[in-house]
């Protein structure tokens, strides 16, 4: 058996690693390139500016200003859902996301004018400043998450450099640490362009003939960057950045913190000011020094902007219909089954093999659903008439392909086939997607959602609740199968292999970057690991597992932290924190992120509850609420550690992640599914038909052998 083990291990290792080959050969990106800024620095900021698939005729100087320049979509969100320009100016400032004043909600797709006023600055003894300045300063250092306001012009002072503003949100982003602004002008019709190495411009609505204007009066050498500030009156969106000048390569915009061609955030803007100090330029833990994936196409990276911002703002707004229709549309088809099944037996019948059929198909097309929102991202849905229609319509499509191979391929032959088929194939989707940037996850509605902000590479909370769940459901079922033939150890390597691989791609700053993650992970499959090596669970060996997930996160942040600066993630940056400053807001803000999402909507606060009724269910079999459970815990070795461990898994990482909340709900969407897939196959083949009624027994003589004697003796029996 262990030669047999061992040559299915290298097997699956053979065919992932020609996976991982296949997906690397196409999704390789030309080397990035560094812009340089040898002149002057004009920044014109513009709510709601975003790439149209007009652009080209609507707005042509803007146009041929992307064709020669770098171009991205922008996410500007601050602290509120919604982006607001007040805000947006203060984050560049900052260089950290901030805000004053209320916080505005998302608003899903609807427009809103919720946004707050602007600020108009006051003069005092011939100086510009802003008198709440202080207060405001305050206010966002005792954050959890703490913002600087004022660095950009204070950091420009100290290299002999100012920043001088036009319009009144332009004065947010230049005033230092004091609220002062060294040059400043309510105007923007004239602005000046000598005075100071770094100009803000802020305009009210963008306008083609205000660009055209500027451009002719912009200083030799000068670097013009026309963005997208904010939502404003807007839905939320990315926006529009462009950066042109004779230090910038032509080509897509990216950053170390997106990682994704393309893409910037607010806070790459304030790298890209604060790069003016050359080696003094200090580190920002959100934000990064863009730079530029050249391409020879005039009009590529254009289209590639236009259609990532129409992307995402449509799934942005339809992830609450899609999923309330997805949950109405297999609760119904559920609830149809059962009916028939009742039906069924209320004649007197078992269920046929027909029902069983049709629990199996609901329950993998629900299945396979989360990793089919991963997989749309393969196709050009966003150029259809109706995208909504052709999103929908193409997750349908990939999920029920999906459920046909599980059902229908020759995995079958075996109970747990399908159901390990739709566990194995939204494992290694995931994975593969994380080693490879996330960009299905970037673009998926369970996926990074960077319109919110959050994350733009790595794993996200509900791709790391999907993974995880997949991993441990897959592991416990090969350990189950292999304990049935009496072979632990080998249960025990399984289940170790399969948690190394997750918890390493998921934690691995380079891949997932996730912290929390393997904070749950590891505890979860050490405990499955003993259960399956028939060893008792003590406080003793709960304290080492402990120790060791400690050791192996604080490894993995360690060099993390390590590497350069610029290559860091918030794991590395975390560990610089407390190194350097003694500051553990971090962890503050993750509690205090996870309490504000629970208590967020009426949905989110049954989370706990969700996650009670799967502990007693698991720890109290006999009870009624583990009645839809118990046949599968009787009939499938392990399963029931299995799922224990799973619960283990869903509440560390409720607990230790900043969005924790999805982490249940998320897991759960994947694991119910699965488990009817199984319940529906261990019971697929038809029931026996009843064997006739044996009349009664003949009673038994023995038969005369032939006789040795002549054949034509007349005293042979014949």
């Amino acid at each position: 058996m262990t030669r047999r083990w061992l040559a299915l291990v290298a097997l699956a290792v053979a065919g992932y690693l020609g996976m991982s080959y296949t997906v690397a050969w196409l999704t390789a990106r030309p080397p990035v390139q560094a812009l340089s800024q040898p002149g002057p620095l004009i920044l014109v900021g513009v709510p709601s500016l975003a790439w149209e698939h007009d652009t080209a005729t609507a707005d042509p100087v803007l146009w041929s200003l992307a064709r020669r320049g770098a171009v991205g979509a922008m996410a500007t969100r601050s602290l509120s859902a919604h982006s607001c320009s007040l805000q947006s100016w203060l984050t560049l400032s900052a260089s950290a996301r901030t805000t004053i004043g209320r916080t505005v909600p998302a608003t899903h797709g609807e427009r809103t004018t919720e946004c707050p006023q602007p600020v108009t600055p006051q003069v005092s003894a011939g100086d510009m400043f802003f008198p709440d300045w202080a207060t405001w300063r305050t206010s966002a250092l005792a954050r959890p998450l703490s913002a600087d306001i004022g660095r950009l012009g204070s950091s420009m002072t100290k290299i002999g450099q100012c920043i001088s503003a036009h319009g009144e949100l332009a004065g947010l982003g230049a005033a230092n640490r004091v609220g002062l602004i060294a040059h400043y002008s309510p105007s923007t019709t004239n602005p000046d362009l000598h005075t100071c190495p770094v100009t803000f411009i802020s305009l009210p609505a963008y306008s083609d003939t205000y660009i055209a204007h500027l451009m002719k009066r912009l200083p030799p050498k000068s670097t013009l960057v026309v963005a997208g500030m904010a939502d404003d009156t807007a839905p939320e969106s990315l926006h529009a950045v462009v950066i042109a000048g004779p230090g910038v390569p032509h080509g897509q915009l990216t950053s170390e913190a997106t990682r994704q061609p393309g893409v910037l955030q607010l806070t790459d803007l304030s790298a890209l000011v604060l790069a003016r100090m050359g080696a003094a330029a200090p580190h920002l833990t959100e934000g990064s020094v863009p730079v530029v994936q050249s391409t020879s196409s005039p009009t590529a990276s254009v289209v590639a902007a236009s259609e990532l911002t129409e992307v995402l703002t449509v799934e942005h707004a339809f992830v609450a219909p899609f999923f309330i229709s997805y949950l109405g549309v297999v609760v119904v088809a559920l609830l149809l089954c059962s009916l028939w099944w009742w039906r069924q037996r209320r004649r007197g019948r078992p269920a046929g093999i027909l029902v069983r059929a049709a629990y199996a198909i609901v329950g993998g097309m629900a299945a396979a659903m989360p990793v089919s929102t991963f997989l749309v991202g393969l196709v050009p849905w966003w150029r259809a008439g109706d995208p909504r229609l052709a999103l929908a319509g193409f997750i349908v499509a990939f999920a029920a392909v999906l459920t046909a191979a599980a059902l229908l391929g020759p995995w079958r032959r075996w109970k747990r086939g399908p159901m390990l088929f739709l566990a194995g194939a939204t494992l290694v989707t995931i994975t593969l997607d994380i080693i490879y940037g996330s960009r299905l996850q970037f673009t998926s509605m369970i996926g990074l959602q960077p319109v919110y902000g959050g994350r733009f590479y790595g794993n996200g909370n509900m791709g790391y609740a999907i993974m995880a769940t997949t991993g441990i459901l897959i592991a416990a079922t090969l350990a189950g199968k292999l304990i049935e033939g009496r072979h632990r150890r080998l249960a025990t390597l399984t289940v170790l292999l399969v948690g190394s691989f997750v918890v390493l791609v998921d934690g691995f700053p380079s891949w997932g970057a996730d912290g929390g993650g393997p904070t749950a992970l590891i505890p979860t499959f050490g405990y499955l690991a003993l259960n399956a090596a028939g060893v008792r669970l003590t406080w003793l060996r709960i304290a080492v597992i402990g120790s060791c997930t400690a050791l192996i996160v604080s490894g993995l942040a360690v060099l993390d932290y390590l590497r350069a600066p610029k290559y860091r993630t918030h794991l590395g940056d975390f560990v610089s924190q407390v190194r350097n400053h003694g500051n553990f807001s971090g962890v503050d803000r993750i509690w205090q992120a996870n309490w504000h999402m629970l208590t967020s909507s009426f949905g989110t606060m049954l989370v706990p509850f969700m996650l009670l009724y799967a502990i007693l269910a698991l720890v109290r079999p006999d009870w009624p609420i583990a009645r839809p459970i118990r046949p599968l815990l009787e009939k499938v070795t392990f399963l029931g550690h299995g799922l224990a461990a799973t619960v283990v898994c869903w509440l560390i990482g409720f607990l230790s992640n900043d969005s924790g909340t999805a982490i249940p709900p998320g897991g759960m969407m994947i694991a119910a599914p699965l488990l009817i897939v199984l319940s529906a196959c261990l019971s697929w083949s038809r029931p026996p038909k009843p064997k006739p009624a044996r009349s009664a027994p003949v009673e038994w003589k023995p038969r005369r052998t032939l006789s040795r004697q002549h054949p034509h003796d007349p005293t042979m029996d014949i």
